[in-house]
């Protein structure tokens, strides 16, 4: 069902763009509207990936049709599990169903209405005007990342959330830090990041820390430094969305990605600086020309996703590098899936995608038919109520001098991928 309340706040924030604001909106309103009829009329997964889902029932929203289509759609799928048919599965692995956090899902609306409510006053959080200080760390040191970890516990005691099953595995490792690398869901509010996300984050004996991204950003980032940031859990971090960790052989740098993307295209494509504020751009190339191996950590992927071509962000981050020494490794999440690239041939940057932290996904074909992947998370999870998730999962890296061990676990427990 679509929440009214929604509805209504969706008309009211429409109705407070300027003709210049809803010009630039409406094309992405006319394009998630096209989708969502593609998928509702067609009986198998569209050939493209499908377009934003926190936009697909906006349009039809704001027109008072969003209700129509949801129970057409959800009758259209009843007769096809009647005759045996799965879920499709889109290009990129959107389950196309109507299930918490399916593609399909009419929670995502709320995400679209707070996107739309923040374009009308655009109010964001300062992001801060110096660089912070470098965190020391151990030489030593074990380190989890999960990405795109936010969805809460809303599992059951016999089918537990993946989020819930990769909190207690990660927990079971006790390990010194633990990173977030962004979004909660659906928007970032302040009830989403204290119940769907702090509550549930396992701690790292040392402390934790966490991203922003483009779903927390549909607030203006406020919760996410208010009340994620601005609590204990992650002290470590001083308030701040970039962060270092530092030893005698490396620095891990923890990139905003989100804060300076571009809100008229909802966050989506990442970026280090507005143009005037080159904070990040700086602390990154200082941490380059340090000498040591660095990681660098992003929420938004530095690769499209079949790995094929560069997104916009990886220029920003690769040109503060010296040509001769590029970062050792990059992780970022965004895209739902768990992804080792094959290494950058033109700069040698190996490359990990492990935004598979907690949505349901499917088994994308673009990365079974991709040239530039190494591995990809394709196991089914088995799952009694959706048959067509794969299996979610987190990275453990286990830096030992100038050494790094890599792990990709998936929720049970088990190693999916490692290197060496």
């Amino acid at each position: 069902m679509i929440d009214p309340k929604l509805a209504i706040r969706m008309k009211k924030a429409w109705a407070a763009l300027t003709p210049e604001q809803r010009a630039k909106v409406e094309p992405h309103l006319q394009i998630a509207d096209a989708h969502l009829q593609a998928v509702l009329s067609a009986p198998a997964a569209p050939p493209l990936p499908v377009s934003r889902r926190e936009l697909l029932y906006a349009k039809s929203a704001l027109e008072d049709k969003a209700e129509i289509y949801v129970a057409s759609a959800k009758l259209a799928l009843t007769q096809s599990a009647t005759l045996g048919c799965q879920v499709p599965v889109d290009p990129s692995g959107n389950i196309l169903g109507f299930g918490t956090f399916q593609l399909l899902d009419p929670g995502w609306l709320e995400a679209g209405v707070l996107w739309l409510e923040y374009l009308v006053g655009q109010n964001r959080f300062p992001f801060g005007a110096a660089a912070p200080a470098r965190i020391p760390i151990p030489d030593k040191l074990t380190i989890v990342l999960a990405g795109d970890f936010g969805t809460g516990d809303w599992g059951s005691a016999a089918n537990p959330a993946a989020s819930t099953k990769i909190r207690n595995k990660i927990a079971a490792l006790i390990p010194g830090i633990t990173i977030h690398l962004g979004d909660v869901y659906y928007a970032g509010t302040g009830s989403s990041e204290l119940g769907n996300f702090v509550s549930l984050w396992p701690k790292g004996s040392l402390g934790s820390l966490a991203l922003n991204s483009n779903h927390e950003m549909y607030t203006g980032g406020i919760p996410y430094f208010q009340e994620a940031l601005g609590g204990g859990e992650f002290k470590l971090q001083g308030g701040r969305s970039l962060f270092a960790l530092e030893n005698s052989q490396w620095i891990i740098v923890g990139l905003d990605s989100a804060y300076f993307s571009d809100p008229y295209s909802l966050f989506m494509n990442g970026a280090l600086s507005d143009g005037q504020n080159n904070i990040q751009t700086q602390f990154l190339r200082d941490c380059a020309n340090s000498g040591k191996k660095i990681l660098v950590i992003t929420h938004h992927n530095g690769l499209l996703e079949d790995g094929t071509s560069q997104s916009p962000l990886w220029a920003q981050v690769a040109s503060a590098f010296p040509a001769a020494k590029p970062p050792a490794l990059w992780y970022w999440g965004h895209a739902h899936a768990g992804v080792v690239y094959k290494t950058q041939a033109s700069d040698g940057i190996a490359c990990r995608c492990i935004g598979h932290g907690a949505l349901p996904w499917g088994r994308a074909s673009s990365l079974a038919n991709s040239n530039a992947v190494s591995w990809f998370e394709s196991r089914s999870a088995n799952d009694p109520d959706d048959p067509q998730r794969v299996l979610n999962g987190y990275a453990v890296l286990a830096f030992d001098g100038a050494n790094v061990t890599e792990t990709l676990y998936d929720e049970n427990g088990n190693v999916a991928w490692r290197q060496p």
